[in-house]
């Protein structure tokens, strides 16, 4: 049944496409750009940074110094020290490509990566500053509370989810650190491999946002109906709405902090070879999304 489903879609969405042509093209376009300009820049270095890290071994070394502060915040392995902090640094979906990895390589068990994506993989502060804060909210002030309401509400929960659970340090990582221009490349070829898989992702929640737009009658449900399909795409939709101030800021860090649709199949990508649980995940970052929105449609009076 799921898969008639799903294969009608494909031929209904093929048709839609057919049938606009030139609206399907401006779509693909626009995601592009969004890609190019917003996705492509903030999370490139960052992902041959991880990747190089990962693979000579170097995250090991990291971790030994971070996870003592780590630790206090939300329990983990040492090694478990360095997805928590890059996924929350690097950006979205950093943290579960880094948990995936570190699994496959024998650097964190399963369990444990299965707890720590399920809060530490989060939009990043450079995504949040340039972006949300600068470009769509056009309060830089707004950048410190912004930061608070979507970090410590995931911090907060993965310390509570985290605490009955015991990670013990794997005893297979132990090798040295070793650099060469072999991991380089592979880290540089795998980074790009993983940029042009979120393009594509955002292309074509891109045109699928623009078929919406095209068949709702009416402003506020292409508002509701497309908004939650692609963060990007959505926080520009929400910044340019006529909402009040305080509502429209609210409901940016409520999709920040699920993701969007086009977010979670961009994870899911990202750890099915892992096979971490993806029903925990989309249920943990629905829950975040109800308390960030929350925590900014409180503050937002006193900012």
């Amino acid at each position: 049944m799921k898969k008639s489903i799903s294969i009608l879609a494909i031929f209904l969405l093929l048709f839609l496409m057919l049938l606009h042509p030139i609206s399907t093209v401006k779509a693909a376009a626009y995601g592009l750009l969004l890609w190019y300009e917003h996705i492509l820049p903030a999370l490139l270095p960052f992902a041959i940074l991880s990747d190089l890290l990962i693979h000579s071994n170097g995250c090991l070394y990291l971790s030994y110094f971070l996870q003592p502060f780590v630790k206090a915040l939300v329990k983990c392995s040492r090694q478990g020290a360095f997805p928590l902090v890059a996924g929350f640094l690097f950006g979205f979906p950093m943290g579960s490509r880094i948990c995936s990895q570190m699994v496959a390589s024998g650097q964190i068990s399963q369990e444990e990566a299965s707890i720590l994506f399920l809060v530490c993989n989060n939009i990043s502060p450079i995504f949040i500053i340039s972006y949300i804060v600068h470009d769509t909210m056009g309060r830089n002030t707004l950048f410190l509370p912004t930061l608070l309401c979507l970090y410590m509400p995931a911090v907060v929960l993965g310390h509570f989810i985290a605490a009955k659970h015991i990670f013990p340090s794997q005893k297979n990582t132990t090798s040295g650190l070793k650099i060469n221009f072999s991991i380089l490349d592979a880290g540089i070829m795998n980074s790009f491999e993983m940029m042009c898989k979120l393009g594509g992702y955002i292309i074509l929640f891109s045109i699928l946002t623009q078929l919406i737009e095209i068949y709702c009658p009416t402003s506020f449900w292409r508002l509701i109906l497309t908004a939650p399909l692609e963060i990007t795409n959505g926080v520009a939709l929400l910044g340019s709405s006529s909402l009040p101030e305080q509502i429209k800021y609210a409901c940016i860090l409520s999709l920040t902090a699920f993701g969007g649709v086009c977010g979670i199949a961009q994870t899911y990508s990202m750890v099915h070879t892992a096979k971490l649980p993806m029903k925990q995940y989309v249920l943990t970052h629905l829950l975040l999304a109800g308390i960030s929105g929350l925590c900014g449609y409180l503050i937002y009076p006193f900012l």
